[in-house]
């Protein structure tokens, strides 16, 4: 029997709150860890034991494919490459376009079908010159890749839109991956509005390179010692000016605003922060922790607002763990069956409720909200949400337990 435990590098502080540290927390003790931000490239610690970390070989690395997508009034630039049954789409941040995620993407390339496309007035798409959507821009782009299921991965105002898409095509959304999210809806605060017009002052001269230096110099989108990823971020808007033109004005959302519609969403929900980033980003992934039923937030050390340029490690690490929880193949059990573990469990002072919904079971930590749990097999179940296993077995007089994995943990909790 393989138990999936959860890599945790020691950069990255993990904040337990939501499901994962309310289905389990009742059953483990959570815990974060923060690394030293300049360890040995091929060394990491795992329990507390520095191990040689053998680098990705990145297999069969698919060509890149591109084009454009018609949309309302335009035409939107994408790239798409690999293959596999979930998308993964990467939605840019709101000063660089697709190119920030160059990091991950033949990492990516090489073991999902992954796109990623410019937003209207980024890189190589048209810039707005009417009211739009973006999350029907991200449709189109969907539907013109014949995408039936996707992870949507998105940076900042990406993330944003990342969510008001997932409130109007839930169906589509196999899960949400957000790093430093900015929400429609939700409230920004004095220091957060001053520092945006004094970056982009510059821009009501017509000095878009000004702007570009004052963002590059900004201290919430770098952490500490990142100067060669200051230069390249300076560098890439300097070649690309349009991305601080890009006539967002025009963009539109939903009404009332997904800030207030959180609870609404129930796709499986990671979150990434970088730890330098400003209070307002921190504040909106612990709004989206606290609306979105089992989202997880971590907080990654050394890092500002664009995590995916600092720590691409990290993002590759988590994501692709998001992305194969998403990819799992579930089956279907008799409801007699899911019946026969539906309880209440204790270990160690310590309870979790099973019940059962329709057809499939939940579980729940005590003032906690529930969770599903995804069947893959008649006695064994996995959370899309952390990488938590809970296997049912009957010990010879035919009692019920529920076997709980988590980080190579194997937890034992009868059922009372």
């Amino acid at each position: 029997m393989n138990v999936h435990k959860r890599k945790l590098t020691d950069r990255v502080a993990t904040v337990w709150r939501g499901f994962v540290c309310g289905a389990i927390v009742a059953m483990c003790v959570c815990t974060a860890h923060a690394q030293d931000p300049t360890p040995p490239k091929k060394k990491m610690k795992m329990d507390g034991v520095a191990v040689e970390k053998t680098p990705q070989k990145l297999e069969g690395v698919q060509k890149t494919v591109s084009g454009h997508v018609e949309v309302a009034g335009g035409k939107i630039y994408y790239e798409e490459c690999g293959s596999g049954p979930v998308a993964v789409i990467l939605l840019h941040d709101q000063w660089l376009h697709s190119v920030t995620w160059d990091e991950e993407w033949h990492p990516l390339c090489a073991k999902y079908h992954t796109i990623r496309y410019d937003r209207r007035g980024y890189g190589r798409s048209e810039a707005a010159k009417a009211a739009y959507s973006p999350a029907d821009d991200l449709l189109a782009v969907i539907n013109d890749r014949k995408t039936q299921r996707a992870v949507i991965v998105g940076s900042s105002t990406g993330a944003g839109v990342s969510l008001d898409f997932a409130l109007a095509h839930p169906q589509l959304v196999e899960g949400l991956f957000l790093i430093g999210p900015i929400v429609d809806g939700l409230p920004t605060s004095t220091e957060y509005e001053v520092r945006a017009a004094r970056n982009s002052a510059p821009l009501k001269h017509g000095d878009a390179k000004g702007a570009a230096e004052n963002w590059s110099k900004d201290h919430y989108i770098f952490g500490e010692g990142h100067d060669p990823e200051r230069a390249k971020f300076l560098a890439t808007l300097d070649a690309n000016l349009q991305d601080l033109k890009n006539g967002d004005e025009f963009a539109t959302h939903g009404s009332p605003p997904t800030g207030t519609r959180l609870k609404e969403i129930h796709a499986p929900t990671e979150i990434l922060v970088g730890e330098a980033d400003i209070a307002d980003v921190h504040a909106e992934a612990g709004a989206i922790e606290e609306g979105i039923v089992g989202a997880q937030r971590d907080v990654v050390i050394n890092a500002g607002d664009l995590v995916q340029l600092e720590q691409p490690d990290i993002v590759m690490e988590k994501l692709t763990n998001f992305v194969d929880r998403q990819e799992r193949v579930a089956v279907d059990v008799p409801i007699d069956v899911l019946q026969g573990y539906v309880g209440t469990y204790t270990a160690r002072d310590r309870g979790l409720t099973v019940m059962l919904d329709g057809n499939h079971l939940m579980a729940q930590a005590p003032g906690q909200a529930s969770a599903q749990l995804f069947a893959e097999s008649r006695t064994k179940f996995f959370f899309r949400t952390s990488d938590v296993e809970v296997e049912f077995t009957k010990d010879p007089s035919g009692r019920v337990r529920a076997v709980i994995y988590q980080d190579g943990e194997t937890i034992k909790a009868a059922r009372m």
